[in-house]
């Protein structure tokens, strides 16, 4: 029963969010400079705003980190380069997480050197400022108003800054699109730094239920990854990093305490996701509206909605596999039924922002939203729906109540049936698989209640199914992220008041 748990949890798992993201690497001295094509009006604001070497710095990182991002090239090595970017080692997290920053607090020093109110929380604490400021290096610093810095930033750097992304939620993702300024850059970077979180919570996940390596498959899951290569990755900042390797390894092993540590640890890591992604649809993303170009070429992760979406189903997977944990020490069908419940309603909710995404995309001449990520929403509503109508159906059996007992078993097998309808041939096998091995649960159930009905308590069948949404409970939220960004080293006096010339180069 443990493994149909499982199944049902990791029909969720799409690596398309990660695989599929990938960047080319870009110059940003080159960016800053008059040889490189830059206004005067950016030489002159990264001149007084940053040293050349932190911004040559941001170059290096950049590249470090699109190095890994790559997608593969040739169709011959595109198995084992996937199943080696699903596999996300904390020092790429920590890339990803340092590079953001850096972008960050670049941002905040360019819209200070321009003369931005900084407002927001270094209104509360002025010294911060002063601390970056006379600093030998680069330091955490509070952040400056996330509108005022966007704006500036934007203002500054728009059609100077210019890497190319793919969008991983679109139909199209091996696009490469062109961003537009630093602000959509920045975005970019903690949208990746949130697929790497949630990627390598799944991987844990993965690791944990392969007791041996075992090849891609090449259906972009991350279960498709071989489980014996060995990380700790999905960390991150917080706890559980450790607790999390640890329970992957006794877990790969078959121990069910390992099992139950590592997709502990993987909602840990889903909810810091989730967090990321929150905070890029509540606060970050909202203010470049101004700052996007008015193409329909615009990565669909620069969009709110999208990173609502993503939120809602870091959040829905997360309490996916609390309800496996819930299962393996042995919590009661209710407790079980209620976190399916969760899940159909986080669900719900996820479909309605991919519904504003498709809305957007479809009123550019973009690329629409990728069908997959559509299906995914809907097929795992019925999957949740009909688990939690399997949790009833053994509840009311429990309670000798078996009329109500067939009813919710035939409903689990109703609703399985319509979401195996929404699959399609291209996706990953598990959907499939998990769909079955609980309609094969949910037909052994109702076989056995409609036994017992007819022979010991002549019960009638209910006219209508029991509600199994009743009581849903969402038990997994987003984990509250603040980002620190680390400010570049000032200039020297001479170089931020000199007039003219490649102060940068």
């Amino acid at each position: 029963m443990e493994q149909l748990a499982v199944k049902v949890a990791t029909c969720l798992a799409l690596a398309d969010p990660w695989l599929s993201l990938s960047t080319k690497p870009f110059d940003y001295s080159a960016a800053f400079s008059k040889q490189g094509g830059a206004a005067a009006g950016a030489v002159a604001a990264a001149a007084m705003a940053a040293r050349p070497e932190s911004v040559l710095e941001l170059t290096f990182q950049r590249g470090a980190v699109s190095a890994w991002m790559q997608q593969p090239a040739t169709a011959g090595a595109a198995a084992v380069a996937a199943a080696t970017k699903a596999h996300v080692p904390e020092g790429v997290l920590e890339g990803l997480a340092g590079l953001a920053a850096r972008l960050h607090g670049l941002m905040d020093a360019l819209a200070v050197a321009g003369g931005a109110d900084p407002g927001g929380a270094a209104a509360a604490d002025p010294d911060a400022a002063a601390t970056a400021a006379t600093a030998d290096g680069p330091v955490p610093a509070e952040a400056l108003d996330v509108g005022v810095s966007v704006a500036a930033a934007a203002a500054v750097t728009a059609g100077a800054v210019r890497p190319e992304w793919t969008s991983a939620l679109s139909s199209k993702p091996q696009r490469m699109l062109r961003l537009d300024s630093l602000p959509q850059v920045r975005c970019a970077v903690y949208t990746a730094y949130a697929a790497a979180l949630r990627q390598a919570a799944w991987q844990r996940v993965a690791d944990a239920i392969s007791p041996s390596p075992s090849p891609s498959s090449g259906d972009a899951g991350p279960l498709a990854a071989p489980a014996g290569a060995g990380s700790s990755a999905g960390g991150g900042e917080g706890g559980g990093g450790g607790a999390a390797a640890g329970g992957g390894s006794a877990a790969g092993g078959g121990d069910a305490a390992g099992v139950v540590a590592a997709l502990t640890a993987a909602v840990a890591g889903l909810r810091r996701a989730a967090g990321v992604y929150e905070w890029l649809g509540s606060e970050l993303l909202p203010a470049l509206s101004g700052a996007a170009p008015a193409q329909g070429d615009v990565p669909l992760e620069l969009l709110p909605a999208a990173a609502r979406c993503m939120a809602a189903l870091c959040g829905a997977e997360g309490q996916a596999l609390m309800a496996a944990a819930a299962e393996a020490r042995g919590m009661s069908p209710g407790a079980r039924r209620a976190l399916h419940g969760g899940c159909v309603t986080l669900l719900k909710g996820a479909e309605a922002a991919a519904g504003e995404v498709a809305a957007a995309a479809g009123a550019t001449a973009g690329a629409g939203v990728s069908e997959r990520l559509l299906r995914l929403r809907a097929a795992g509503g019925a999957l949740h729906a009909a688990a939690a109508c399997y949790c009833l159906a053994l509840e009311r059996q429990k309670e000798l109540e078996l009329g109500e007992a067939e009813a919710a078993a035939e409903e689990c097998r109703r609703l399985l049936e319509a979401g195996l309808r929404r699959l399609d041939r291209s996706d990953p096998p598990a959907w499939a698989d998990s769909f079955r091995a609980l309609q094969a649960a949910a037909a052994q159930l109702a076989a056995a209640a409609h036994k017992d009905r007819l022979a010991v308590t002549y019960q009638p069948l209910p006219k209508q199914p029991p509600d199994a949404a009743a009581n849903a409970a969402v038990r997994v939220t987003p984990e509250r992220f603040k980002p620190a960004p680390v400010r570049p080293p000032p200039p020297p006096a001479e170089a931020a008041g000199s007039k003219g010339g490649c102060a940068v180069m």
